[in-house]
């Protein structure tokens, strides 16, 4: 992704700040948030893994995490620094939790269990294959698996930040992966998840 690229991504973030929190990361509510954390979290028992959530804007998925499972250490990342601030006021001195400032396209991600992505990947990028080196540097990173969601591309309308994808061509890659990749398809009208267990 080009230097212009990612300050897309943070002005776009940027000037939606002052609206409701789930409004600035990009989601239209909480509900369509935690829509997509519980397609994320069909990944399987998450209990006592270690977890790496990649673009974690305020660690709401943390919250929801801990609401369901217990024993998990989290480690969120996010490029923009306000969202990270933000994290660390709402989750001081949480046991086995680590917010970072990291461009996570660019940089060596730690070793963890699991690998999550929800929105994450879905930024228009101008080489067609940035979703897809994304997705092969998480799966040789994750020692149990990764899940991530996109936007799909026959529900989903172009923007000029946002990216949409055909869910067949996407699972189709992963299948190269993971034969037994998963499609999960059905609790969001613009959204598709795969998930990936080793």
């Amino acid at each position: 992704m080009k230097p212009n690229e990612k300050a897309a991504i943070i002005h776009y973030h940027r000037k939606r700040m002052g609206m409701p929190l789930v409004q600035t990361l990009g989601w239209r509510s909480t509900e369509t948030q935690e829509q997509r954390f519980d397609a994320l979290c069909r990944w399987g028992d998450l209990t006592n893994c270690s977890i790496l959530d990649l673009g974690c804007g305020y660690g709401d998925l943390k919250e929801f995490l801990d609401a369901n499972y217990y024993g998990i250490r989290y480690i969120g990342v996010d490029i923009i620094p306000e969202f990270i601030a933000t994290a660390k006021l709402t989750f001081p001195s949480q046991p086995h939790t680590t917010f970072l400032v990291q461009d996570f396209l660019n940089c060596a991600l730690p070793v963890v269990d699991i690998i999550f992505a929800s929105g994450s990947l879905n930024y228009r990028c101008e080489n067609p294959q940035h979703p897809y080196t994304m997705i092969q540097k998480m799966w040789a990173t994750a020692s149990k698996g990764i899940a991530f969601n996109l936007l799909d591309a026959s529900k989903h309308g172009v923007e000029e930040v946002l990216q949409a994808y055909d869910p067949f061509t996407v699972l189709n890659f992963c299948r190269n992966l993971d034969p037994k990749a998963e499609l999960i398809r059905g609790y969001h009208p613009e959204d598709f998840t795969i998930v990936m267990r080793r």
